[in-house]
């Protein structure tokens, strides 16, 4: 039994390391570390938090779409289309599935976070 529940764990902490890989980079192209990234004090409002979001979400999907590529050149050993076999098929529409989840679930929690964490800067205590 704790092999057949090792054998969910490493696959789902590989694919948690390489989405953390993709968002982080995403957040240091965009420079969303800095202060002016989630500072909205001085009625600096929400546009540079917004723009930087967009663009480190940018450049993560990018990564994530890339890094998919890739992971799908490495198994099939050539480029593979939609339309080639059934196989194919099933594997490509679960890819995109994966990635769109992917992007859902991981923008929206961290945009929620980013705009959270900006809104404690309004505040005289931020």
């Amino acid at each position: 039994s704790s092999a057949g529940s090792g054998s969910l764990i490493v696959p789902t902490l590989i694919h948690g390391a390489g989405l953390t890989l993709c968002w982080v980079l995403g957040c240091l192209a965009s420079k969303n570390y800095e202060s002016d990234a989630f500072n909205i004090s001085g009625g600096r409002g929400y546009t540079t938090v917004i723009k930087r979001l967009v663009q480190s979400g940018s450049f993560a999907v990018g990564l994530l779409i890339l890094s998919t590529q890739f992971d799908l050149l490495l198994e099939y050993g050539r480029y593979v289309q939609p339309g080639e076999s059934d196989e194919i098929d099933l594997r490509l529409l679960n890819a995109i599935v994966e990635v769109a989840n992917d992007i859902v679930f991981e923008a929206g929690v961290l945009s929620l976070w980013r705009i959270y964490r900006a809104s404690l800067t309004g505040s005289a205590d931020g």
